[in-house]
C-alpha cells in the first residue's frame, strides 16, 4: 500500500469522525405534543366535556440532556360551563415519568416557600373563566440554599432539573426499556408521560360532584439531527 492511499485513508476517516461529532452535537432534540384525542375521550367518557376544556404549552422544541428547558407545564384549566364553577385539587393530581412511576405535582407560585409536607390549597375557575397555572413534580424542586450567617427563614423552592429523565431509560436494567430508549433516538418510536388533573365540578346541578381524575397523555418524538441545524426555524 502506497503511501499517498494511506495518507488518503487517513483523512477520509478524519472526515468521518468529523462529521459523526457534528452530527450528534446536533442530534439532540424533541417536540412534546398533547395527546388531543384521548383527552377528548377522556371528557367524554366522565361526561365533562361541557364542563372543562385542558390545555397546555410547549415550545416548538426541546434538548434532552444539560440544557433540557422542559422543566414544568404551563397548563390552562377553561371553565365553559356558564353556572358551575370548577375545582382543581391539587394535592390529588398525578404526574408520571417516562417508565410510568407517579410523582407528585406542585404548583408553582412565585416566592415559594411551601412546607412541602403541607397540603396544597385547590384552585378555582368561576363560570367561564379559565385558570392558568404553572406545575412541576415535587421531585425536581430544591430549596434555594441559605447564605452563611444569614437569616433563619425559609427559603424559595426553586426548579433545579427537568421533567423528563432520559438518560435513567439508557441505564435502565430493564432489557425491554433500553431498547425502547434506542429505538426513541433512531426516530423509530415515541415516549410519553402522563398527568392526571383533579377536578371538581360545583354548580347548581352538580352541588355535591365527586373528584374526576382527567388524564392528560403526551407524546415525545425525538427529531433527526438535519432539525437541529442552525437555519431550521426554533
Amino acid at each position: 500500500m502506497g503511501v499517498d492511499l494511506i495518507i488518503l485513508i487517513t483523512y477520509v476517516a478524519c472526515i468521518a469522525a468529523a462529521m459523526a461529532r457534528i452530527i450528534n452535537s446536533f442530534n439532540d432534540e424533541y417536540t412534546v405534543k398533547l395527546d388531543g384525542n384521548a383527552l377528548k375521550e377522556q371528557l367524554q367518557v366522565l361526561e365533562l366535556q361541557d364542563f372543562v376544556d385542558i390545555s397546555f404549552g410547549f415550545d416548538k422544541r426541546y434538548e434532552y440532556g444539560k440544557n433540557d428547558k422542559l422543566n414544568k407545564l404551563g397548563i390552562t384549566v377553561k371553565n365553559k360551563a356558564a353556572g358551575h364553577s370548577v375545582y382543581v385539587d391539587w394535592d390529588y393530581c398525578i404526574l408520571t415519568d417516562l417508565q410510568g412511576k407517579a410523582r407528585r405535582v406542585i404548583r408553582l407560585v412565585p416566592g415559594n416557600s411551601l412546607d412541602l409536607s403541607q397540603l396544597q390549597v385547590f384552585s378555582v375557575a368561576t363560570p367561564e373563566t379559565s385558570l392558568k397555572e404553572s406545575l412541576t413534580a415535587e421531585d425536581c424542586l430544591k430549596r434555594e440554599e441559605a447564605k452563611k450567617d444569614g437569616p433563619p427563614v425559609a427559603f424559595e423552592l426553586q426548579v433545579n432539573k427537568p421533567l423528563l429523565d432520559f438518560e435513567s431509560l439508557k441505564k435502565a436494567k430493564d432489557d425491554g426499556t433500553k431498547k425502547k430508549m434506542t429505538r426513541f433516538l433512531a426516530t423509530q418510536t415515541t415516549l410519553s408521560f402522563s398527568l392526571d388533573v383533579a377536578v371538581r365540578i360545583v354548580g347548581p346541578a352538580r352541588a355535591a360532584s365527586d373528584r374526576a381524575l382527567i388524564r392528560c397523555r403526551f407524546i415525545i418524538q425525538k427529531l433527526p439531527w438535519q432539525a437541529g441545524l442552525p437555519w431550521n426555524p426554533r
